[in-house]
């Protein structure tokens, strides 16, 4: 569904109007949602559009979900594509119903209205778009989604693949069942040369991050020899490559470690300089889009080719205990 900005912003203007001087319909202002991670959507002009984590006003526009900051101003709305379809819930309120889909990538925005109607859109973490049109679940499968903290069957998630075509090693860098990344063991010039990984065991029963351990390293045997390692109590969560024929550097996203959930929690942006990124490598190389792990996920392993460099590279999330 695409539109320009002229008529989009007419028709916020008169939904707001028609809200004003109809003093019976319903209130959205207590329906909201919180993203415990950045989610990419499609915005109404069919661009991608990413809502960080944070805590949103959901509420139905036309053929659109619009989303509202809960700290936002109405000029900070957002309009995403929604999917329209019904639903047979007896409700007397607006329901808005948040939840990592059943594809570890997806996540669904679903917003139900009294008169059996539903407005649903349906994003992805790492902002990689599907080629066709992704299903709506049922309403029953979404609850149970809505109220899962973390899943022991779902497939791990993992990039696109960085670098080039190159290399006569294949490797897996896996920190295994049990433990989750935390940081690198690197070699580097202009491009990255050698790459290990740090990882950390979970306490089963407390979540605690525990005894250190490395995987390691891959490549060659030039660049000078460093090590890069999230601040204490953080771990992986996220990626960004710069690449070209070989890699040449990462951005890793390190966001605290949440014990009781046994997963990481999103919190800063992964602005370089600052404690939640980590980055390594070489220089150069031209640079990907940010890639999140799946809600309840963190980092794992690091999977490419290898020879004199670190030619290819691909990030992988999991849960802590696969």
């Amino acid at each position: 569904m695409r539109t320009n900005k002229t008529t989009i912003f007419l028709s916020m203007a008169g939904a707001f109007m028609a809200w004003c001087f109809a003093g019976i319909q319903p209130t959205f202002a207590d329906t909201t949602v919180t993203l415990e991670q950045p989610v990419h959507f499609t915005n109404a002009e069919g661009s991608d559009v990413v809502l960080e984590a944070g805590e949103y006003a959901v509420e139905p526009a036309e053929g659109w979900l619009r989303i509202t900051p809960s700290e936002g101003q109405a000029v900070d709305a957002l309009l995403l594509e929604a999917q329209s379809a019904e639903h047979e819930e007896s409700l007397t309120a607006p329901l808005v119903i948040s939840a990592q889909g059943e594809q570890a990538d997806t996540h669904h925005l679903a917003l139900l209205l009294p008169d059996g109607k539903r407005l649903e859109s349906i994003g992805s973490y790492s902002g990689l778009r599907s080629r066709g049109t992704l299903s709506l679940l049922t309403i029953q499968r979404l609850r149970t989604l809505s109220t899962t903290t973390s899943s022991t069957t779902a497939p791990e998630y993992s990039t696109p693949i960085f670098g080039g075509g190159g290399g006569n090693n294949s490797y897996n860098l896996d920190c295994g069942n049990g433990a989750v990344l935390v940081g690198a063991t690197y070699k580097a010039g202009l491009w990255m040369d050698a790459l290990g990984i740090i990882c950390q065991q979970v306490n089963p029963q407390t979540g605690a991050l525990e005894r250190e351990f490395t995987r390691g390293p891959i490549g060659g045997t030039g660049g000078q020899a460093k090590i890069a390692r999230c601040a204490s109590g953080r771990v992986a969560q996220g990626i960004r490559a710069f690449s070209g024929q070989y890699i040449n550097k990462f951005y890793m996203r390190c966001s605290q470690w949440d014990t009781s959930r046994k997963a990481p929690v999103f919190s800063e942006i992964c602005n370089p300089g600052t404690i939640a990124c980590l980055t390594f490598g070489g220089s150069g190389g031209s640079a990907s889009d940010p890639f999140f792990c799946p809600a309840s996920m963190a980092g794992k392993a690091f999977r490419g080719r290898s020879g004199w460099y670190v030619d290819s590279a691909r990030f992988v999330c999991d849960t802590w205990d696969k």
